[in-house]
């Protein structure tokens, strides 16, 4: 007499796993719980093979330090450079890259414009490039970012 059979659809956690709410996960994201280990569970539906949409890549080098390595390419994490860039605070166009002791052009108002004409170049910490201004075309330096890592222009 046989009084239990094998289940095909029974089966015990191996190693923590996230249960999610939704099919297919890449979508959702949303977790229930986790299934802990030795846990047991009973199959509802499937297995089914889950498919992701490719992602497309590039092989880059940070400017910065010349780190290389792969990053996922996507519309909101990435734009095209360009050497316009807008003044968000006040800030002084300088006569030299050295802030200190430098004597000021003119002060450049929030939201003007500037075509990066050399650097970026790091000074006492601060991040700056030469200069000219959209609206006169005076020529100088200005602090891109500053030592405490405060941003006065953005591409």
């Amino acid at each position: 007499t046989q009084f239990a059979e094998a289940s095909l659809k029974h089966f015990c956690v191996l190693e923590e796993v996230a249960l999610t709410k939704l099919f297919p996960t890449a979508k959702c994201g949303e977790e229930v719980r986790k299934l802990a280990k030795g846990e047991a569970m009973q199959v509802l539906e499937g297995p089914k093979e889950e498919t992701y949409p490719p992602e497309m890549r590039a092989k880059v080098k940070a400017s910065s330090d010349s780190a290389v390595g792969w990053i996922t390419v996507k519309k909101d994490n990435m734009k095209p450079w360009t050497a316009i860039y807008t003044c968000k605070v006040a800030a002084p166009l300088q006569t030299a890259l050295a802030a200190d002791g430098a004597d000021a052009v003119r002060e450049l108002e929030a939201g003007e414009t500037v075509e990066l004409l050399e650097g970026p170049a790091e000074e006492g910490g601060a991040l700056r490039m030469r200069a000219r201004a959209d609206k006169d075309g005076a020529v100088g330096w200005v602090t891109i970012r500053d030592a405490e890592g405060k941003r006065f222009f953005e591409s």
